[in-house]
């Protein structure tokens, strides 16, 4: 596919340009590390990472692809606060109990919808815990941080999750946010963008 309409690249650089080194910033989906990695990248070894996902075949996924990269990577119970150190932290748990975990300012927050690819497509993001982890991750940015999501409409499930999310980044006030929606145009089932930035 060309780069042109990646929606995954288009979400990385827009997450990512925002970031300085020492920032945090949460994938909200792990799933095969992809999204982590691009974060981890971007704020360095003085920044924190950290990554969510319910599966833990997803979690296993995004260890064993950062070790690669030799980055060191480190698991995190999902009932204790995570204080605010360097490192890559990786927490099994629903992403709509993010607050539970996270309870400092985060610069970038980003989340890949959907199922986790080459996994069971039965086990999808949901509305309920999607918009949960939406309106926490909204409280949690910092003043120019950006909330980015793809979305995928054409899976089972997923058009339910996209009217919600839709919702919810169009009902946003114009006065504190800046809202951005990127998608292939004549390409109507494919995957598109919504970008949220704190303008206060």
């Amino acid at each position: 596919m060309s780069s042109l309409i990646s929606i995954v690249s288009w979400s990385q650089k827009l997450a990512c340009e925002v970031l300085q080194p020492g920032d945090l910033a949460v994938d909200l989906t792990a799933g095969k590390g992809r999204d982590t990695l691009a974060l981890a990248n971007a704020v360095g070894p003085g920044g924190q990472v950290v990554a969510f996902d319910l599966q833990s075949a997803a979690i296993e996924q995004t260890r064993e692809f950062l070790r690669a990269k030799d980055l060191a990577v480190h698991n995190w119970p999902a009932d204790q606060i995570l204080p605010e150190q360097p490192g890559i932290f990786l927490i099994q748990t629903c992403h709509g109990t993010l607050d539970k975990v996270l309870q400092h300012p985060v610069k970038v927050i980003m989340a890949n919808l959907g199922y986790l690819p080459g996994g069971d497509q039965s086990l999808v993001t949901r509305p309920v815990s999607t918009l949960a982890a939406l309106q926490q991750s909204l409280l949690l940015l910092t003043s120019g941080g950006r909330l980015v999501v793809v979305i995928y409409p054409s899976h089972l499930g997923g058009e339910e999750e996209s009217g919600a999310v839709n919702s919810l980044f169009c009902g946003l006030s114009r006065e504190q946010w800046q809202v951005l929606s990127l998608c292939a145009a004549n390409r109507s089932e494919a995957p598109y963008l919504l970008i949220a930035e704190r303008t206060f």
